[in-house]
């Protein structure tokens, strides 16, 4: 093989001290120095005689015969284990692995292994004595690629091949020029399986990173022990206002989203994570324009693994609609339950004002149950007489009982004509801010006040009036609630004088039938 005698061949150049033993130089010096020696003896005029000469001539064939066979040994010993290198370097040749291409200087293969036919897919005959462009898919990019590699003297690379069987095959090639004049060296090592798991990793990882990045919750993921973040998706920009690469370049600045409020417990609860492995939070963030939303953090941790730091992985999920519709529930099933006790309440006022017709008990009962709806100060029942006039028929608090009836002129206040002329309810938040408001006993001094009509069979009954020390104490819905209630009041109202008339006529035509029964007698 030429790859292997020429590169054997090179080595026994290279290194020839290493075929000769020590004892053969040591040796062949010292026999050669005898032979000189012994010669110089035999020749010499002034020693010769014949019988020395005999001797000495002998002593220096015998020196040379010895030298000789040292050579000779050596030789052999030399020829052996260039043999068995070259064996051995053929035999790696062989059986290497990896591919091997002897190639010429221009790129045309002299000699090839087994594992490069095996690689390429082509036998002996396609491939030696033919250039290695035929297996490139593109001639002119294997053309740029060895005018490079002869001016460099040296490459290594990755390369896409193309078999004889026209599959594709991935190489790692290695490349030395000149190791001999016009001979150069190429080292091919099949990747094909390694680039197809990177291939196909890298797809997973962007088919990952595609469905993160298209998802409305946030994906995150933080180093466990220092509580930096390592990756998080696209929706941390949308959810949070802040951009990724600001969060990249400072790793802890999360922490300043979270709602001042909440911040020390979350941040306590992410560090308790870190250790037992869970977290699940819902809190407050607040974005770059001052708006807050309400957020749902998951995460558990990734246990350390090789090349895999302690770690968090979690999501982020907006529920800022879920919070507001949980709050609208609270708020209608608030409203729900006040409108209940409202019901409740009126239901039970309206049996209450209906239980007793006289009428000192229908005003008591008519003040009591306002009280229970109605926070108030000060209130009173005002009814109307036949000349126009109000008069106060009761009041919270009670009055002294020797205080004598308080009557009101329509024209002394223009909010009660109001009241009676246009059967309108009226609220004043304050009256002060009022200017035809005037102060009087029956009403009291109030700052918030409200006066609703009386009115049962289209005829106003008198009014209910209510106030209050604190300006804006008294609101719309107390208003609602006292016009509620008035209307039963109304109706209580109107049967407790019908009953009174009735009591009236009771007693009149009482006396009447009396009187007649009498007046027969006295005849």
């Amino acid at each position: 093989m030429i790859f292997s005698h020429r590169l054997t061949a090179g080595q026994a150049t290279r290194e020839p001290e290493s075929y000769t033993p020590l004892w053969f130089r040591v040796s062949s010096l010292v026999l050669l120095l005898v032979a000189v020696a012994l010669l110089i003896v035999v020749l010499g005029h002034s020693v010769y005689r014949a019988n020395l000469a005999l001797a000495a001539l002998g002593a220096v064939l015998l020196a040379l015969g010895c030298a000789a066979l040292l050579h000779a040994r050596a030789w052999y010993d030399e020829r052996q284990s260039i043999y068995a290198t070259e064996r051995e370097f053929t035999s790696v040749f062989q059986h290497a692995l990896d591919g091997i291409l002897i190639l010429d200087d221009r790129g045309v293969c002299l000699d090839a292994n087994p594992a490069a036919f095996a690689l390429l897919g082509a036998p002996p005959a396609m491939l030696i004595g033919h250039p290695v462009a035929q297996f490139y898919e593109r001639r002119d990019e294997f053309e740029q690629l060895w005018r490079s590699f002869l001016e460099r003297s040296y490459q290594r690379g990755q390369a896409q091949l193309v078999r004889a069987n026209g599959l594709r095959v991935f190489v790692h090639y290695t490349a030395a020029a000149n190791y001999l004049p016009g001979r150069h060296v190429f080292i091919l090592s099949d990747v094909t399986e390694r680039i197809a798991a990177e291939t196909s990793l890298r797809q997973a990882e962007e088919r990952l990173h595609l469905m993160a990045d298209n998802i409305s919750e946030i994906v995150w993921m933080m180093d466990g022990s220092t509580k930096e973040v390592l990756y998080v998706n696209r929706a941390y920009e949308s959810i949070t206002g802040r951009s990724r690469e600001s969060l990249y370049e400072s790793p802890l600045s999360y922490s300043a989203l979270i709602h001042p409020t909440d911040r020390t417990r979350v941040l306590a609860k992410l560090e308790e994570a870190s250790r037992c492995g869970q977290l699940d939070q819902e809190f407050r963030i607040v974005r770059p324009d001052h708006t807050v939303r309400w957020v749902s953090v998951k995460a558990s941790t990734v246990p350390e693994g090789k090349n895999v730091p302690h770690s968090l992985v979690g999501t982020v999920q907006d529920i800022t609609a879920r919070k507001l519709a949980e709050a609208q529930v609270a708020e209608h099933l608030a409203a729900a339950e006040a409108s209940r006790a409202e019901a409740e309440a009126l239901r039970k006022a309206t049996l209450s004002l209906t239980q007793n017709l006289r009428m000192d008990a229908v005003l008591d009962t008519l003040l009591r149950c306002l009280l229970e709806i109605v926070p108030y100060h000060t209130a009173s029942v005002l009814l109307s007489e036949n000349d126009g006039r109000l008069f106060v028929a009761r009041e919270a608090p009670p009055s002294s009982p020797n205080r004598p009836v308080v009557t009101l002129e329509l024209d002394q206040n223009a909010f009660l004509e109001r009241v009676l002329l246009l059967k309108k309810a009226v609220h004043l938040p304050d009256t002060c801010a009022e200017s035809d408001w005037r102060d009087s006993r029956a009403l009291g001094n109030v700052r918030c006040w409200i006066a609703v009509p009386l009115v049962a069979s289209d005829m106003v009954l008198g009014l209910l009036s209510i106030g209050h020390a604190e300006p804006g104490a008294l609101t719309v819905e107390h208003l609602r609630l006292a016009k509620s209630l008035a209307v039963p009041a109304a109706v209580a109202i109107h049967n407790a004088r019908l009953y009174e008339w009735a009591e009236i006529y009771a007693a009149e035509r009482k006396d009447l039938l009396k009187k007649i029964h009498e007046s027969p007698k006295a005849m």
